[in-house]
């Protein structure tokens, strides 16, 4: 059983986000970049596991509502139930602060984020 922990980034976990990042949006479609996640974001969570930074999500509060600018896993990390842990996580803080919709962009061929999005209410 993985002990993961998320916790609010730390300016040390920055070059772990950029290899997430990095591996988890192709080039030909590229994400926002890192910076904006921290200019922007007003949460930015990571799962720590032992110290290992595998994954994030970056939520941007516009109002009453919130967005999820980015969100990955490593990949050996997947399916492991991390990405649930941190979108339930982003979901209950901005439930906390009074937000009444969460919003985000997928696309069409990412399949598996678009059930965990439905299963989630996204």
């Amino acid at each position: 059983m993985l002990s993961i922990i998320i916790r609010d980034y730390s300016i040390k976990d920055f070059q772990d986000i950029v290899s997430i990042d990095r591996e988890a949006f192709s080039p030909k479609n590229p994400t926002y970049d890192v910076y904006v996640y921290l200019t922007y974001g007003s949460d930015l969570l990571v799962a720590d596991i032992g110290g290992k930074i595998v994954g994030y999500i970056s939520i941007m509060e516009i109002g009453m509502e919130a967005k999820i600018l980015s969100f990955a896993v490593k990949k050996e990390f997947r399916r492991r139930g991390i990405g649930n842990r941190l979108l339930d996580t982003a979901i209950r803080r901005c439930k906390e602060k009074g937000k009444i919709k969460i919003f985000l962009e997928v696309r069409v061929s990412n399949e598996a984020a678009q059930r965990l999005y439905k299963k989630k209410g996204i």
